[in-house]
């Protein structure tokens, strides 16, 4: 389990004089090795973003490339050629989770995120869901949902606490069988908590340098 920061390398915007809909280039600070990897492109309306994942944990022992960063970005964001739109200004302060399990370390769904209570529901699970039985670790069912839905499970295919393990059930990467993996329910609230607050301190910093923009 690691937590990731998102850095635009591409901010939505009007190129080519305003003429056409497509993508800012931020001027990136350069990156040892090992702490950064491609992460999500997309297009809306022709209006393109463009993310690298760096390492929070490295970003939150090397604060002066944040501020680097910020400083970079909020001359693309002055410029009135930009079109920035809620998933990136969302983000731009608002970090991840990625979670690899498996013998081959495959990349698994987590879904936790920022702002929407997903973390909050996790650590309550995980901390306090019973030890003698079994709890879907998943979000409450919404309003008007039927006990016969699937939940909306907060890891891999599906996930249950299972007394003293959390089982995550993923699909690997590679393709094949489902794989189901227990991991030890402790051991994982405490690798989920210190990734949170690691993600949240380079988070923080990150709205310093961005004042009045996220």
């Amino acid at each position: 389990m690691q937590a990731t920061t998102h850095w635009l390398r591409l901010v939505p915007g009007r190129t080519l004089f305003g003429l056409k809909a497509g993508g800012l280039a931020v001027q990136l600070p350069d990156l040892p090795d090992g702490v950064r990897h491609p992460g999500l492109e997309a297009a809306t309306d022709g209006h393109r973003v463009a993310l690298i994942d760096v390492s929070s944990q490295w970003l939150r022992d090397n604060p002066d490339l944040t501020d680097r960063y910020a400083a970079n970005l909020r001359g693309v964001l002055a410029n009135k050629a930009a079109r920035v739109d809620a998933y990136a200004k969302h983000v731009m302060v608002h970090g991840s989770i990625e979670l690899f399990l498996g013998r081959e370390l495959d990349r698994v769904p987590l879904e936790v995120e920022a702002g929407d209570g997903s973390y909050e529901v996790a650590v309550n699970l995980l901390a306090n869901a019973p030890r003698n039985g079994r709890a879907a670790f998943a979000m409450p069912r919404g309003a008007g949902s039927s006990k016969y839905d699937d939940p909306d499970f907060l890891a891999g295919t599906q996930s249950w606490i299972d007394g003293e393990r959390l089982l995550i059930e993923f699909t690997p990467e590679e393709g094949g069988r489902q794989e189901t993996l227990a991991a030890d329910r402790k051991q994982f609230l405490t690798a989920l908590e210190r990734c949170w607050a690691t993600m949240q301190a380079v988070s923080e910093r990150m709205r310093r340098g961005l004042p009045g923009v996220a």
